[in-house]
């Protein structure tokens, strides 16, 4: 129940949240290497303080270009939350 309970918070903190990802991608929008679930659970650390398995997270498709994308993140048995995933190349910044 603890768990659970624990799971709740960190969903109520994270679900429907937006996480923006700068990334070196080719001028088609192609990432040089792609997003991995290590990377998000690092960003919502820096960013929220909450500590989540990269295990956690399920990704629809691989992140290997640049757009938005819908991620999933496994807290509980019961309990899922749905994260929005920006990705923007590097170089666009400078322009």
């Amino acid at each position: 129940l603890e768990k659970k309970q624990e799971a709740k918070k960190k969903h109520n903190v994270v679900h429907k949240k937006k996480y923006l990802f700068t990334k070196r991608a080719m001028e088609n929008g192609v990432l040089y290497g792609s997003l991995k679930p290590k990377e998000i659970t690092k960003q919502i650390l820096d960013l929220d303080k909450i500590e989540i398995k990269p295990s956690s997270i399920t990704l629809n498709k691989e992140i290997n270009k640049t757009g938005s994308y819908k991620a999933k993140i496994n807290l509980h048995s019961e309990i899922e939350s749905e994260i929005l995933i920006e990705v923007a190349n590097e170089s666009d910044k400078k322009k």
